[in-house]
Order: C-alpha cells, then sequence, then structure tokens
C-alpha cells in the first residue's frame, strides 16, 4: 500500500529510478517475474492488519504456499508471523528499520519465530546522521562551532 520514495532506491534492489511513485507490491511483482517467469506472483496494496481480515481471511492463507515479507513496521512484522504460524506457513521475514535490517526464515513448529524474540532498542539516530546532510540550523551551526574551535 506504499509507494516507491527515491530513498527506496538504495536499499532495495527490486526498484528502479522511474518506478518512483509507483506501488512498491506491483513493481516488485514484476521484477521478480522477471526473474522467474514460471513463479506466481500476486501483488496487493492493502494494508495487513485485524481491519483487512475480511481480504486476508482464512481461505486467502489455506491458498498459500509460503509468504514473504519486507516490511518497515514491526507490528505489520509480528501480525504476519503470528498468521504464518497459525496458518503453518513458511515465512521469509525480511524488512528494514531504520539503519537494522532483518531476514530470518520461519518454519512454523520447527523454527523460531520473528515474534520469539525481540531487537534492542534501538538509540536514537539523528535524522542528518542517517541522511549524512544537516537538515536543522543547529547542525551548521554545531560544525561551524567545531570548526571554528579546531581551526
Amino acid at each position: 500500500m506504499d509507494l516507491i520514495k527515491k530513498s527506496n532506491l538504495n536499499r532495495q534492489f527490486l526498484f528502479r529510478p522511474h518506478d518512483v511513485q509507483q506501488p512498491k507490491s506491483s513493481v516488485a511483482a514484476k521484477a521478480v517475474k522477471r526473474m522467474n517467469g514460471d513463479i506466481k506472483v500476486v501483488s496487493h496494496e492493502n494494508r495487513v492488519c485485524p481491519e483487512t481480515e475480511k481480504i486476508y481471511d482464512d481461505k486467502f492463507f489455506e491458498r498459500l504456499d509460503g509468504v514473504a515479507n519486507t516490511l518497515d513496521n514491526i507490528d505489520a512484522r509480528n501480525y504476519m508471523d503470528r498468521h504464518c504460524v497459525y496458518y503453518r506457513k513458511p515465512f521469509l521475514e525480511s524488512g528494514t528499520l531504520s539503519t537494522m535490517g532483518n531476514i530470518q526464515v520461519v518454519v512454523p513448529f520447527l523454527t523460531e519465530s520473528y515474534s520469539s524474540s525481540q531487537d534492542p532498542p534501538e538509540k536514537s539516530i539523528p535524522i542528518c546522521t542517517l541522511k549524512n546532510f544537516p537538515n536543522a540550523i543547529e547542525h551548521t551551526l554545531y560544525a561551524l562551532r567545531v570548526l571554528h574551535v579546531q581551526g
């Protein structure tokens, strides 16, 4: 349900500059299909949450062979993990959260599930550090003060 942003291009291998502002799920599905023409991929542009359980119901999950995630939202990742365990579907959980990345294969009742463990709390990172560019006047003033003291 999310659109591709320019910032996605440096951490996603399925997206290209001409894909910016296109739905992530449909662009990713087309890219995967180009890699393997025999694979059956259906993209969805809905949020996966309790409000969409009429769409993602028992019938939906029972037809799946497995699930691959690429989410940056822990609540959605936990939600999908619980459903895959419940419906006994293999689950490739992968995604990012700020500067961290995660990939985990979950085989219900054989391996640990995504929800079984929790990442340590993330230390706050200033957005200017993440972007490697000052985004507030205070950051440039501090940099000038450091240069003056050192220079």
